[in-house]
C-alpha cells in the first residue's frame, strides 16, 4: 500500500457513498471525520473468521484517499509496516488488486477481513494465503545486491 498519496479532499457526498453499507455488515463501527484533523478516523472490530476478533483503526490523512490501516493483537507478519500497519496491496499491483476510495469502506473492512485472516493463518502454519509480494531480502536478493 502506498502511503501519503495525494488526492483530492474527501466531502461529505463523497463519505455518503463511501460508508453506504459498512455500518450495517460492521456493527461496532465507528467514526467519521476526526476532530483534531481534517481526516477521517473509523475503528471496528473485525470478525476473523476462525480466529480472534480484532479491532482495527482506519485512518484517512488530511487530503488522502489512501488509508493507514492498525490492527491490535499480534504484529508479527510479512506483511506490515515498520509502525504496525497492514500492508494490504504492492504499489505496482494491478489496479484488480488494489484497494481504491471509489470501491467504498465496506470492500476495505471485506479487504482488512482477508489479511488479518492470512496473518493467522500465517503465524499458525507458516503459509501465507493468496498473492504477495516479498517484502524482506531473501539469499538470492542479497546475493544480487552483493
Amino acid at each position: 500500500m502506498v502511503r501519503g498519496a495525494a488526492a483530492r479532499p474527501v466531502h461529505v457526498t463523497d463519505r455518503l457513498d463511501f460508508e453506504r453499507g459498512a455500518r450495517t455488515a460492521y456493527p461496532s463501527l465507528r467514526g467519521g471525520p476526526s476532530k483534531r484533523t481534517t481526516g477521517f478516523r473509523y475503528v471496528v472490530t473485525v470478525d476473523v473468521p476462525y480466529y480472534e476478533s480484532r479491532v482495527v483503526t482506519v485512518i484517512f490523512p488530511p487530503g488522502s484517499r489512501t488509508p493507514i490501516v492498525l490492527a491490535d493483537g499480534p504484529r508479527d507478519s510479512p506483511h506490515r509496516y515498520e509502525d504496525g500497519g497492514l500492508c494490504m496491496w504492492f504499489p505496482g499491483d494491478p489496479p484488480s488488486m488494489q484497494w481504491r476510495f471509489s470501491h467504498g469502506l465496506l470492500d476495505l473492512l471485506d479487504a482488512i477481513r482477508a489479511h488479518l485472516f492470512r496473518e493467522a493463518w500465517w503465524r499458525q502454519h507458516d503459509e501465507w494465503l493468496g498473492p504477495e509480494v516479498g517484502h524482506r531480502p531473501t539469499p538470492s536478493t542479497i546475493e544480487e545486491i552483493a
